[in-house]
This record gives structure tokens, C-alpha cells and sequence, in this order.
């Protein structure tokens, strides 16, 4: 699937191919993550490649977004006779790259800039980086069709997405060209989206010392979560709202909206890299932190560095007594399929009201006649914190409330999943944290707002009301004495 060929003076070729990774850290696997664009790939490739032989001259690197393999390069280099240089398909669809190790060397991650679907566009950024005409050879016969949404390999890369890494790359291009200092301007993450990524972005930069960036765009809204809790990289403030869930904006239009508005003398002073889901986050068994280290720069290639494979974070708790047991719950997710069915909330809150416990809902005021609980309002990170520091357990689904309560706060939580994994975004199991999540095979399936089988609007895969109370009873008794 990833492969390269390692080239020295001595005209030794090395072969490798790789997978990506599925969680057991074998050699011939590169850490699966969702969150960096192609590049950060093809970028990956050439450290295995240096590895395994240092005294390498020449990096040939297959184009991460397709399916090569190591004899497919080497039957098409017959056709280069110089470097760098680029194979394309028919239509200009890089298939491999031809680098020299220097390139590697000198400007490691400003190969994060190459655009991996346009030649034309690559080869001019190779061209400034190397000082040396780029040769562009073409493949008759081959032609890369129309590219999928979501593709086999489980790269998400459409045509509006390639689009978006064109238009990054021809910005990057631009800037070298206009700006004599440009080896020295700082890197910007671009990944304006959602709460929940913004805060692992944070949480991912925090274990860094050192990245490939030293920025990063976040949109003004999201101004408490950056205050709450801080990273490492320098905020770069797009006063956009965030990227609606519903698609009534596009990512293109988004991003053209955000470039426009980040203005031209930002553009002329950083080189911004796409950082969202170019691949199916939810396939491979990795936290979303440890995604984004990989994207931030970081190999990943051994388990101690995961979230779960590190031990568990200091807690927190309140100081309250066990009598009543406050419970606060969170049911609404970013989709439908993520949010906890009313019908199922009624029993437990019938069951746990029994035993004198007071519950509260976040955002959901319509419960407080149908159910009898009490709703409040989470608008930012300080009323959720306040919220959660007055009550014993949080208990909510896969969603921004929950990751902020358990890994900023390190609050006693109980993590509702249904459709999505809880190894991409939970924390690591403890006795003040439960992942809870039945045991259907269609997990995870992508839906979104319907259930892909049956069409219905609710998950099947929460787990039943009684495993929930149970669970929270449990937690209560072991952490507070409660029942007493």
C-alpha cells in the first residue's frame, strides 16, 4: 500500500513496502491517522526509507493515495533519468516521486506542502525547494479515473477535498515565490471544524516538544476551549463560525471563505496545512490524540506513546458527600446516530431517581416536563466545568462535553458510544472512567443520520438501560460510598 525504494551512489536499491498500521507495531507498519493530509505519508515513507539505509542518495516514494508496490516503482524509474523528478498518469496524477535525500535533509516539512494530486503544481514546489529543473514523466495507458469520496484504502478524499489541497499547495507555492525569507516562516495547522478536534489538537501538542508547526487557525467562537486548555502552537484567530455539521456550507466555500478572511498578508507570511480527515478515523484502533501527533510530526512507532498505552492521568472529584448522588448527563451528540434515544433516558432516570439521586441534563429543557429532571446550559467551557465540578458522575455520549470533562477536568465519567469506537476518542479504562458500547458487528458503520441497515434515526448499539445504571451505580459505590 505505501512503498518507496531507497537508491545509493553505490547504485544499491533497498524495497520496502508497508502497511498502515492496525495496532501492533510490527516494522513494515506506518501509523494509520486520519488527520494529516497524503503528504505527511509520503513524508513518513522517506524516514522509514533513510532508516534503513542511511547512506541513501535518492528517495523514490510512491504516492500514498494509491495502491503500489515496491516492483511497480522500480518498472516505472526505467523511464527517469534524472532527479528530481515526478511520474504521472494521463492526466497528471503524480504516481511517484523521485527525491533527492538532501530535500529530505534541508526541508523535511515543507514536503508537507505537495498537493499529492497535482503534478504540475508538485513539481513547481519541488523546483524551489531544490534549485533543479523537476522532470514530469507521463505513463501512457495509465490514467487515474474519477477519485471515490471514500476510497477502498479508506483514504475521504474527493474531488472538492483534492481541490483543497491544490488550492494550499499553489498558496505555498506562491508565498516561496514572493518572499525571500521564506525558509525561515512558521507552519499553521488548518482545522477550524469541530470542538472536539481542536481539543485533541491541544491535548496532541502538549506532548510535543517539537512539530513540524508552530500555529494554528481556530475559528474566534472557539476562543474558551483555547483558554481552557492551551497547546503548544500559537493561535491564528479566523473569526468564521465553525464548519456547519448539516453541509449547508461545503469545505471548499469554507475554505475560501477562511482564506479571504485570514487575509493576504497572512497567506504572504505562513505555509497553512490542511489538518482534517483525509482518511476514515474511526477504521484504525488509535485515539484521535495520537492521530494528531502523528500529523503534528511525531512517528508513533511504539505502543508507550498512545493514549492507551500510557498510564492513566491524574483524577479529580468532587468534594460533595455521596447523599444525593448528583449525576449530570450529556445525550445529544454532533449527529444523529450519536445522540442517546429519550425512551431509553426515561428508564434510568426513572430507575436512579428511585434511589435518590438528583439529575441534570445539559441543553435539553424539553426534559425537565417529560422526565422530571433538571436542564441547564453549557454555552462555553466555564459553565461546563462549573456544571461538572457540582456533580458526582458525568455521564454523556461521544462528543466535545464528554472529552473535555474527562481529559482536561479528569472528571469521574461514564462515556456513552453507539455507532463510533470508543478506542478513537475516549479515555484509558479506570475507576473513575467507563466506555460503554454494545457488541454489534456494524460498529463503527459512518452513519450519520440514519441507520445505514434499518433507517432508522437511533443507534441499536447503545447499551441497554440496565448496564448503564448498573455501571453508574458501581462507579458511585466505589468512588463515594454511595448507595451508604
Amino acid at each position: 500500500m505505501l512503498a518507496g525504494l531507497s537508491i545509493a551512489s553505490s547504485g544499491r536499491v533497498e524495497r520496502l513496502s508497508f502497511v498502515f498500521g492496525s495496532g501492533a507495531f510490527r516494522d513494515n507498519e506506518i501509523f494509520d491517522s486520519a488527520t494529516c493530509p497524503p503528504s505527511r505519508y509520503l513524508l513518513e515513507v522517506g524516514r522509514r526509507l533513510i532508516q534503513a539505509m542511511p547512506e541513501a542518495e535518492v528517495l523514490v516514494i510512491g504516492n500514498p493515495l494509491l495502491p503500489l508496490n515496491p516492483q511497480q516503482l522500480a518498472d516505472w524509474l526505467g523511464a527517469v533519468s534524472s532527479v528530481p523528478a515526478l511520474v504521472t498518469d494521463a492526466r497528471k496524477f503524480p504516481l511517484l516521486y523521485v527525491l533527492p535525500r538532501q530535500l529530505f535533509d534541508r526541508f523535511e516539512r515543507f514536503l508537507l506542502l505537495l498537493s499529492t494530486v497535482d503534478a504540475a503544481l508538485d513539481g513547481r514546489l519541488l523546483h524551489l525547494l531544490s534549485g533543479q529543473e523537476v522532470k514530469r514523466i507521463g505513463t501512457p495507458g495509465l490514467e487515474i479515473t474519477h477519485f471515490p469520496e471514500s476510497t477502498p484504502t479508506h483514504w475521504f478524499q474527493g474531488e472538492a477535498r483534492q481541490q483543497m489541497l491544490k488550492i494550499l499547495s499553489m498558496a505555498a507555492v506562491q508565498t516561496i515565490e514572493r518572499n525571500p525569507a521564506w525558509r525561515t516562516l512558521p507552519f499553521a495547522t488548518y482545522q477550524p471544524y469541530h470542538a472536539g478536534s481542536l481539543l485533541f489538537l491541544n491535548l496532541a501538542s502538549r506532548q510535543m516538544p517539537e512539530s513540524f508547526f508552530d500555529k494554528q487557525i481556530i475559528c474566534w467562537s472557539y476562543k474558551d476551549i483555547y483558554q481552557a486548555c492551551p497547546g503548544r502552537l500559537e493561535p491564528l484567530w479566523l473569526r468564521l463560525p465553525w464548519l456547519p455539521r448539516d453541509n449547508s456550507v461545503g469545505e471548499l466555500e469554507y475554505l475560501a471563505r477562511s482564506l479571504e478572511r485570514l487575509g493576504q498578508d497572512v497567506l504572504d507570511n505562513h505555509f497553512i496545512v490542511f489538518m482534517r480527515y483525509s482518511r476514515i478515523y474511526s477504521i484504525p484502533p488509535f485515539h484521535l490524540i495520537d492521530q494528531m501527533k502523528f500529523a503534528l510530526g511525531e512517528s508513533m512507532s511504539e505502543e508507550g506513546r498512545t493514549v492507551h498505552g500510557q498510564p492513566p492521568t491524574c483524577s479529580a472529584r468532587p468534594d460533595l458527600p455521596p447523599r444525593p448522588l448528583k449525576l449530570l448527563f450529556h445525550l445529544v451528540g454532533g449527529w444523529t446516530l450519536k445522540t442517546y434515544r429519550d425512551d431509553h433516558a426515561a428508564t434510568v432516570f426513572a430507575v436512579l431517581k428511585s434511589f435518590g439521586c438528583e439529575i441534570t441534563v445539559i441543553d435539553r429543557p424539553d426534559l425537565e416536563k417529560t422526565l422530571g429532571v433538571r436542564s441547564i446550559t453549557s454555552e462555553d467551557t466555564s459553565q461546563l466545568t462549573a456544571a461538572a465540578q457540582d456533580h458526582h458522575i458525568f455521564i454523556g455520549v461521544d462528543s466535545f462535553p464528554h472529552h473535555f470533562v474527562r481529559h482536561v477536568l479528569g472528571w469521574p465519567t461514564i462515556g456513552l458510544f453507539a455507532n463510533t469506537k470508543p478506542c478513537n476518542s475516549d479515555a484509558r479504562d479506570a475507576p473513575d472512567y467507563r466506555p460503554l458500547v454494545g457488541n454489534l458487528p456494524c460498529n463503527p458503520c459512518g452513519g450519520h443520520d440514519k441507520c445505514p441497515l434499518l433507517g432508522r434515526e437511533d443507534c441499536s448499539n447503545f447499551v441497554d438501560p440496565s448496564r448503564l445504571i448498573t455501571a453508574i451505580l458501581d462507579m458511585a459505590h466505589d468512588l463515594y460510598g454511595f448507595p451508604s
